[in-house]
């Protein structure tokens, strides 16, 4: 038979474990690769869990003590979810701006005109697709998976389970990285964007040139083709900018996670 302190470890272990599970959970839901939905919800559940019992035998005695009242359960619970989508939040910024460039390239070209129409219709961005998973790419090459799993570890290091405080350093934080998705998109659409501003410059000359020729059906063949060719030209370009704001990424996750620090802890 066991005791009653061995029960109470055993308790508290547990709890911490599950705590640290949740955490990790959120993180699973909101970081890139992770969250990708080609992975099996079995093998997400599966990796978690492991990845918090790794977690929990490493770190569990340097966790503190708390009351296991089921209110206080219920806010830890809450506040460690939210901490996990804090981290894959501030993870995704470069791929959020590469879904955004992949959105404004499919304007320029046509393919998002079905939307004008519909426009309930939520049609996949086909461009934004195709710059999203190059970065994934890119993510993987630079082994950002494996920071993201530090980045973990580094926040039960950081923010334990009953240390918690949204400051106005963190607000100041996810801020900037919103306006980082708007700078970042326009960079990545940037020679696109160009190429259509002239190819629409040189199909209103034509119009002023040759009035009897039909620009409107034209100009969809032309943006295509002369899209398609910018596009892959300026691939190799594109991976520089996504590995060089990747990069750029660990940096800002891990200001995000020492900034959930209390200030008098800071």
């Amino acid at each position: 038979m066991l005791d009653a302190t061995t029960l109470y470890l055993l308790s508290g272990k547990f709890m911490i474990g599950t705590l640290i599970l949740i955490r990790v959970t959120g993180m699973m839901a909101s970081a890139p690769f992770f969250r990708n939905s080609a992975i099996p919800t079995s093998v997400k559940i599966l990796l978690s869990i492991l990845l918090s019992l790794v977690i929990t035998t490493a770190y569990w005695k340097d966790q503190p003590t708390f009351s296991l009242h089921l209110w206080n359960i219920t806010y830890l619970v809450f506040k460690e979810f939210m901490v996990g989508l804090i981290i894959g939040f501030s993870a995704n910024t470069v791929f959020y701006g590469a879904r955004f460039a992949g959105g404004l390239i499919d304007s320029e070209m046509g393919y998002q005109t079905g939307a004008l129409f519909d426009p309930e219709n939520a049609n996949p961005s086909l461009m934004g697709e195709f710059k999203e998973l190059m970065t994934l790419m890119v993510f993987l090459f630079i082994n950002g998976h494996h920071y993201i799993i530090e980045s973990m570890f580094i926040s039960i290091k950081a923010v334990p389970l009953t240390t918690f405080e949204i400051s106005q350093t963190t607000v100041l934080l996810l801020t900037k990285m919103a306006t980082t998705v708007l700078m970042l998109g326009i960079k990545l659409a940037s020679p696109l964007l160009v190429a259509m501003f002239l190819t629409n410059l040189a199909l209103a000359l034509l119009a002023r040139i040759a009035p009897q020729t039909n620009i409107f059906s034209l100009s969809f063949q032309f943006k295509v083709a002369i899209g398609l060719v910018v596009l892959f030209l300026s691939v190799p370009l594109a991976v520089l900018v996504a590995k060089y704001s990747l990069q750029g990424m660990q940096t800002e996750v891990l200001q995000v996670i020492l900034s959930l620090l209390p200030s008098r802890v800071q």
